[in-house]
């Protein structure tokens, strides 16, 4: 099954609105009929850029060649998908070969496959990430190109800072992941440099297989680089593609405190005529019709990248935290572990988070939408818009494979599930070394 934003009520309540209202009904990302409404009240804002949502991520993405930008040169797209083949040949799927291998050489040995694991569940779940920006390329940049499309455009000063607010913390927290992942690969980098005794020479930063010796020069001096090296890009990858899709979460939760803005605000003045509240109704219909396609369309292009992390999120988490407890607390790669860890429960978290903030700001538009100014409106306003209201009691949830809710529900879940997990693989590696 599909990832899909899944809503309790069919769209006909919303398309019996718009036909009640103006006899007409839409398509997505689309505000035609109504191009002049959402024309109006909004000429201060129109230069703020809703794609800023994930640019960096973006840009990022091209750069390691997760996602192809849109060329409109042939040769240029000739030279990227050789850039792009290269890049990901000797940096993403070599190191995921010598991970494999490493596994398979370690099996029967649990703390040398714990060891081997981390780092290669976390290369499965992003073979599935990038399976999601490759297969389904085109689809993402219609997506990334519908966000500034007329109907999410901020209408007033308070909306607009809302948004500006929401890009501002998005890239922030990009910033912040990158930062974090290269802090991690520094870690694991000094580790073996600070952590060995006066008896033990330098051991490499990670557990591989190569085919090759890796305990003299220049083996070891060339492992030990791309080792960093490699680890460090790929994470920086991994990081780029998990803010993206969390950037789109967050755009949608930010255009649902728009709409709650606009809904507010609705009011029937005595200078007014009745078709200017009934407009200000269709506006708020289209946009949230608009919001929920796109909720529809960010869940279903990236299911199997949000399932992955969730099902590996457990064993990676669960294998990282007992890597910990065979080393000394006070050493550099204790500390290196517990960095990844937490970059990979916070990953989980963002999302989990911010689906949660769609449950909950969605669940609020009906109080939003009762706040405006109703009483003295129309009969026909007051119909159309219960008509609205008992559309929006029903709140907007996200589903990975329409089975686990981006909620925190499921963050917690997902953490308790990974202890008890290492309570019992830590149990059996008691009792073996017993």
């Amino acid at each position: 099954m599909h990832l899909k934003a899944i809503v309790s009520f069919e769209d006909q309540v919303i398309n019996l609105v718009l036909e009640l209202t103006c006899g007409e009904n839409i398509t997505l990302y689309s505000t035609k009929p109504w191009s002049s409404l959402f024309a109006m009240e909004r000429t201060a804002f129109k230069d703020l850029d809703l794609r800023e949502f994930v640019t960096l991520n973006i840009k990022l993405i091209h750069f390691f060649g997760y996602f192809s930008p849109e060329f409109h040169n042939s040769t240029i797209k000739i030279i990227y998908f050789f850039y792009r083949l290269g890049f990901l040949s000797f940096i993403f799927f070599s190191c995921f070969l010598t991970q494999l291998a490493n596994m398979i050489d370690s099996f029967g040995d649990i703390e040398r496959m714990t060891d081997a694991s981390f780092l290669l569940f976390t290369n499965i779940v992003q073979c599935l990430k990038l399976y999601c920006f490759m297969n389904y390329a085109s689809r993402i940049w219609k997506l990334v190109h519908s966000m500034n499309a007329e109907v999410f455009k901020p209408r007033n000063q308070t909306q607009c800072e809302i948004l500006t607010k929401e890009i501002k913390l998005s890239k922030t927290i990009s910033v912040l992941f990158l930062l974090a992942c290269t802090l991690t690969c520094i870690s694991w980098g000094v580790s073996p440099l600070l952590d060995r005794t006066s008896d033990d020479g330098i051991r490499l930063p990670l557990s591989g297989w190569y085919p090759f010796r890796t305990d003299r020069s220049p083996g070891f001096e060339f492992v030990y680089i791309y080792q960093i090296l490699s680890t460090w890009v790929n994470g920086l990858g991994d990081i780029s593609m998990d803010t993206c899709v969390s950037g789109t979460i967050m755009f949608i939760s930010a255009q649902l405190s728009v709409l709650r803005d606009a809904l507010e605000t609705m009011k029937h003045t005595k200078n007014s005529d009745h078709q200017t509240i009934n407009e200000a109704l269709v506006r708020n219909v289209v946009h949230f019709k608009n919001i929920v396609q796109f909720a529809e369309e960010v869940t279903f292009l990236f299911t199997a990248g949000i399932t992955g992390q969730f099902v590996v999120g457990v064993v990676i988490v669960c294998m990282s935290m007992f890597q910990m407890s065979l080393v000394s607390v006070l050493s550099f790669q204790f500390f290196a572990m517990f960095l990844y860890q937490s970059c990979v429960l916070l990953e989980i978290y963002l999302w989990c988070f911010y689906g949660n903030e769609v449950i909950m700001k969605s669940d609020q538009l009906t109080q939003s939408a009762y706040m405006c100014e109703w009483t003295d409106a129309p009969e026909e306003f007051k119909q159309n818009l219960m008509i609205f209201m008992s559309r929006t009691q029903f709140p907007l949830k996200l589903y990975a494979s329409g089975y686990f809710t981006l909620s925190l529900e499921t963050f917690k879940a997902i953490a308790k599930s990974s202890w008890s997990y290492f309570a019992v693989l830590n149990q059996v590696h008691e009792g073996k070394v017993a």
